[in-house]
């Protein structure tokens, strides 16, 4: 079976460029999720995978330095099959660049795997990809096109509330609908996810991947006293909520350290300078994140139930942080499937988050220790590339 992926997900080889040309952070937690996807579909039985990228960054000037991104071959897992293809990164241009681009590559390969089982999956419901996904179709029938969805366009880029974004977005969302019918089946996070679409979909639920990481440190003998949150930071997350729960119940020997970014940042700079208990670290690599995570006590997912999206996602962090072996903090959303419910310590609507908190700071180090390794026993039996990714197989195999 031969197996395309349409991606945005960053090269090894090319991701410290994408680091040194980033202005306003990386989606570090979609390429994880999307290089998890390809190791998964990697150790299928009789799967060839290859990648067709196009880089998931900001555009030039504000959000990336670079106006003109190069086309070039990466390496997959250290064999050879993915080509990165080169766009302009301007603004509205962007996307049609992106198409055109990646329209070429893809004919050629229709073209190659002619008379061969062929698959197509796409990583995200951007207009590009999905038009893409609507030409393979149109241009080779028997190719089977599946779409990963990670969010509903209703929910991406939250922090935009202008009146001309939101009429663009509709008008965006209204389009995209319009190219969805050629699609054979999708890969959801959350089951809820099929309310989105107007007639029954083919779909499998896959909420999230670990990919082992080769390089990660092992965990320290003793931990930190530190309460640690990686992630956005805007007020639609609860990190605020994080930050005034915890100066309400810290103690001398506790810190809380922060890292990513978002409209907070500022403001949370300001509360560290003021306050030694904070420390606020802004972007960090991905592989300072997860060597952290190891190293603290509690990791905090403040993000509520409250809010409509959450039924719409599974947060990447909830894998990631309990693969770490330290214990997280976090409510019990509707997009986290039960089986995860035993595995964190819940923030209940009855306690709050400062007592809630405040209990899982006050329990033995031993007692946190041995409660994060479970979590992470289960993540890594239950939640690995193989077995997750094995649910995209049984999908392709029942359209058959």
């Amino acid at each position: 079976m031969n197996i395309l992926c349409l991606m945005g997900l960053f090269p090894e080889e090319y991701e410290a460029e994408i680091l040194k040309n980033s202005i306003s952070g990386m989606q570090n937690a979609a390429n994880k999720l999307q290089w998890a996807i390809v190791d998964g579909l990697n150790s299928q039985e009789n799967a060839k995978v290859e990648i067709l990228n196009s880089l998931y960054i900001g555009s030039y000037p504000k959000k990336y330095k670079q106006a003109k991104i190069p086309s070039f071959t990466f390496s997959i897992m250290g064999k050879e099959g993915g080509k990165n293809v080169g766009f302009l990164n301007l603004p509205i241009v962007k996307f049609a660049s992106k198409y055109f681009s990646l329209k070429k590559e893809l004919k050629k390969w229709l073209k190659q795997n002619k008379g061969e089982e062929k698959v197509i999956i796409a990583y995200a419901m951007t207009s590009p990809f999905v038009e893409l996904l609507d030409y393979a179709k149109k241009k080779c029938p028997e190719v089977k096109c599946l779409l990963f969805v990670p969010d509903l366009p209703e929910y991406m880029d939250v922090t935009n509330k202008s009146s001309i974004y939101n009429i663009v977005k509709k008008r965006h969302i209204s389009h995209l609908k319009n190219n969805l019918n050629r699609v054979d089946g999708y890969v959801f996070l959350t089951d809820f996810m099929k309310e989105w679409f107007e007639t029954q979909v083919r779909y499998t639920v896959v909420e999230g991947i670990y990919k082992e990481n080769q390089s990660a440190t092992s965990s320290p003998e003793t931990k930190e006293k530190v309460v640690f949150y990686a992630g956005g930071l805007c007020e639609e997350y609860g990190v605020m909520d994080l930050v005034n729960a915890f100066l309400n119940c810290k103690t001398d020997d506790w810190k809380l350290e922060i890292v990513g970014d978002g409209p907070l940042l500022s403001r949370l700079q300001q509360m560290a300078s003021e306050d030694d208990s904070l420390i606020v670290r802004g972007i960090l690599p991905n592989s300072e994140v997860l060597k952290r995570q190891k190293e603290v006590s509690i990791l905090v997912n403040p993000r509520k139930a409250e809010q409509e999206f959450t039924k719409y996602s599974f947060p990447s962090k909830t894998i990631e942080y309990m693969s770490s072996g330290t214990p997280m903090l976090g409510f019990r959303l509707p997009g986290i499937p039960p089986e995860y419910h035993e595995h964190f310590y819940e923030i209940t609507q009855e306690d709050g988050m400062e007592t809630c908190l405040s209990k899982v700071m006050s329990l033995s180090s031993e007692e946190r220790e041995n409660f994060g390794a479970l979590a992470k026993e289960f993540i890594l039996k239950e939640k690995n590339s193989t077995k997750q990714c094995s649910k995209i197989m049984e999908l392709i195999e029942s359209m058959k």
